[in-house]
């Protein structure tokens, strides 16, 4: 068998962060990822996009290297995605927001209503059933999120929690 060889530069400045000598030719592009990892721990796997072209699409974990248009001496681009958080806790952030956002309309809080006797207590039984039905509604959906749901994608950026999740 022939060793592979895998540069790994940087996607904007082309600078080489690391050359990985001996890479087996049916490396995937996750144990390059991980490989990478050991070199530079801040840059955990999640965080690394791998590509052939500085501007092309980022390799999926399962491409493995000997089926790359590549010759034994691999050149990939590494660029750095940020700080990721795992789908379940996006979910979890997303669910949790309105459930409890909800109750301090519900129980009439005061710095919401003010100090009037008329806005602070509510009389009506729909009232009630509302926050049951609200309720029941978003815990629903985060033991969903817990027990049920399994995500394709691992993690998103920290950067697009508020504002593709939470709006």
């Amino acid at each position: 068998f022939v060793s592979s060889q895998v540069e790994i530069l940087d996607w904007e400045t082309k600078k080489q962060l690391c050359f990985l000598d001996k890479v087996e030719p049916n490396a995937t592009i996750r144990e390059i990822r991980l490989m990478f990892h050991k070199l530079y721990p801040r840059w955990y796997p999640a965080r690394q996009s791998i590509k052939l072209d500085p501007k092309g699409k980022s390799l999926r974990d399962e491409e493995i290297l000997q089926h790359l248009p590549v010759g034994t001496t691999a050149t990939l681009y590494f660029k750095d995605l940020g700080p990721q958080i795992g789908w379940t806790t996006v979910f979890l952030i997303e669910y949790t927001g309105p459930l409890f956002i909800y109750f301090l309309f519900y129980f009439r809080m005061t710095f919401v209503y003010g100090l009037d006797e008329r806005f602070t207590s509510s009389p009506h039984p729909v009232v009630n059933l509302a926050c049951i039905c609200h309720s029941f509604h978003y815990i629903k959906r985060l033991i969903e999120t817990v027990f049920i749901h399994r995500f394709s994608r691992g993690t998103m950026p920290l950067r697009n929690i508020v504002k593709v999740n939470c709006v």
